[in-house]
């Protein structure tokens, strides 16, 4: 399967997992991505909530949104937290 860009907006299939979430043959914008473990999952914004998709859920529209219709400007900035490796001291 193709990779999602980043605003793109797209439409979700119909299958049990998207029925039980609320969001089958609803359009929505993507704004996140990483890599599971068999396919790519999606952070799709539909209507004013995010759901977490895999990519075999999504249907291109072959259009985008404008980014400010999302984010507003405003950013926070966070620290990362490091964990000790395991038998590390």
């Amino acid at each position: 399967m193709r990779e999602f860009d980043f605003d793109e907006v797209v439409t979700v299939l119909e299958t049990n997992h998207t029925v039980e979430l609320g969001v089958a043959g609803a359009t929505g914008a993507i704004l996140g991505k990483s890599q599971g473990v068999d396919e790519r999952i999606y952070a799709v914004l539909v209507g004013d909530e995010t759901t977490m998709l895999p990519e075999s859920c999504l249907v291109p529209t072959g259009r985008y949104i404008d980014p400010d219709e999302v984010y507003g400007g405003e950013s926070i900035k966070v620290q990362a937290e490091r964990y000790p490796e395991k038998g590390v001291e």
